[in-house]
């Protein structure tokens, strides 16, 4: 089982880079959520719960974040946005407490800073916030050893400036 979790994480790694490589909002959103997904699934099969708890609730914001112009979010985008980043921030709390654990709470920012992204209509500006939230799920992942995690942050983190240069001269940006 535990060889089936590291596929399907190096998986997420994998289509978590590349969300950061697509042109459009749309596709960062669609590669980020999948790969979400996949993160929650190998957090489960390993018995990572609190992992997957906030990446539930990445996912549910990502998704939310996608569909933005539909017409109650567009109405209510504070509201909702505020809504979902308290419910992160009160969920990573709690299991921080519960887990009596600092470090915990580090995870809490990245997932804040990524999933808040999605909120911003500028792709240039989303790599940009999304790069802020990736120290921390790297200090996190290094401090309780997942290295691969760790190495897969970095990995996101030069992805996203590779996009930055790519696409750098787009004229939507």
């Amino acid at each position: 089982m535990e060889l089936i979790a590291q596929i399907i994480g190096l998986l997420a790694v994998a289509t978590f880079l590349l969300s950061y490589q697509q042109k459009k909002r749309k596709n960062i959103i669609l590669l980020n959520t999948i790969s979400r997904c996949l993160y929650i699934t190998q957090y489960l099969l390993l018995g990572a719960f609190s992992g997957a708890v906030l990446d539930i609730l990445g996912a549910i914001s990502s998704v939310i974040a996608g569909k933005k112009h539909s017409k109650f979010i567009k109405n209510h985008t504070k509201t909702v946005l505020i809504c979902i980043n308290i419910c992160i921030l009160i969920s990573g709390c709690i299991i921080a407490y519960i887990n009596k654990s600092f470090i915990d709470l580090l995870p809490i920012a990245g997932i804040l800073l990524h999933t808040s992204a999605f909120w911003i209509n500028n792709e240039k500006i989303i790599r940009r916030v999304s790069l802020l939230g990736s120290p921390f799920w790297f200090i996190y992942n290094f401090l309780s050893r997942a290295y691969g995690s760790a190495l897969g942050d970095i990995l996101t983190m030069c992805s996203i400036v590779i996009a930055m240069i790519r696409h750098k001269d787009s004229k939507k940006q």
